[in-house]
């Protein structure tokens, strides 16, 4: 015990929690339990050394301005929007994240929803359930000879990108701003603007980071500006997609259906709409949640946090705001 120089504290560990303790016992004490609300997670953080969360744990300005002895905000996975940057820059204080970790898995899963959706997966086991059988009412799309729409052009969906080339399909629309200058990788895809992605596109996927200047990227306007045959994916963020306008275009019959992982509040309200519509597919914010990604990010995520403590630089990669270390 006398050697654990380091306070760790941990509100949730993800699992699986033994990798992680391997690289972190041996250092540090663990504290574990979520806060239940600010004032709470400040009286239980003030004095540690380093931090490993989740999306569900806030670290304001606020929060890490009353924890003088914080030497690392380490993150699971590649979301920072509940970790206020600028904050742990100006006290000096390295985040840490995951990215890439669970690209592949993500744009598997997409590849499941536009599936689930499209050929109307659900709808179908339904439809047994009431005594139906195979009938015109679950003709679907097929994405062979189709045009998709995707939204960023970040790991997942370029690998989403990847993996559509197995299906044949005959047109790729990307929308960018940063990235429009690379060459694709496929000449089946194309960088075009938001509209005329909205506008032609039969499925569209989303693959953005949520900042304040991307919320609510899918409003009203958008939903009217795409078919009456098209899907809409979302595998980001909730709060890319105006929940409301999406219902409101779901009833209205602007758009064929949804499916989505993630939500504007999570969890989902079980009055909510979405689960009762039979063209909405929904799945509990799992793009992530396969063996293989969640051993792999965890492990990165714990050894982040331990090389920073021991005064070790982690790869770059993985380094949030670099701009906190000194030139070597």
């Amino acid at each position: 015990m006398e050697d654990k120089k380091w306070i760790i504290y941990i509100p949730e560990f993800l699992p699986p929690v033994e990798p992680q303790k391997k690289i972190l016992d041996p250092i540090a004490q663990l504290k574990t339990g979520e806060a239940k609300n600010e004032a709470d997670l400040i009286y239980i953080i003030n004095s540690v050394d380093a931090v490993l969360i989740t999306l569900r744990t806030m670290m304001t300005r606020t929060v890490i301005e009353a924890c003088p002895n914080l030497k690392v905000i380490g993150k699971y996975g590649t979301g920072l929007e509940n970790i206020d940057i600028k904050a742990a820059t100006d006290m000096g204080i390295p985040v840490t994240n995951v990215p890439g970790a669970n690209s592949n898995a993500t744009a598997e899963l997409t590849i499941g929803l536009i599936l689930a959706v499209s050929r109307r997966i659900q709808e179908g086991k339904n439809h047994i359930k009431k005594g139906g059988w195979r009938d015109d009412t679950l003709i679907g799309f097929e994405l062979m000879g189709g045009t998709i729409g995707i939204i960023g052009y970040g790991n997942i969906a370029k690998l989403v990108i990847r993996k559509l080339q197995g299906f044949e399909v005959k047109k790729i629309l990307v929308f960018t701003e940063s990235k429009k200058h690379e060459k694709p990788e496929f000449s089946n895809v194309e960088f075009v603007d938001f509209q005329r992605l909205l506008k032609e596109s039969e499925i569209v996927s989303i693959h953005k980071t949520l900042f304040p200047q991307t919320k609510g990227l899918i409003g009203e306007d958008e939903l009217r500006t795409m078919r009456n045959t098209s899907y809409l994916i979302n595998t980001s963020r909730g709060g890319l997609v105006q929940e409301d306008a999406l219902i409101k275009a779901l009833r209205q019959g602007w758009i064929a259906g949804a499916a989505l992982d993630v939500h504007e509040k999570e969890p989902v309200n079980l009055d909510n709409p979405l689960l009762s519509m039979s063209n909405v597919v929904l799945t509990p914010h799992i793009g992530a949640s396969t063996l293989k990604t969640r051993l792999h990010s965890v492990t990165i995520a714990a050894q982040n946090v331990a090389d920073i403590l021991n005064g070790k630089r982690p790869d770059p990669k993985y380094i949030v705001n670099p701009e906190v270390f000194k030139p070597e």
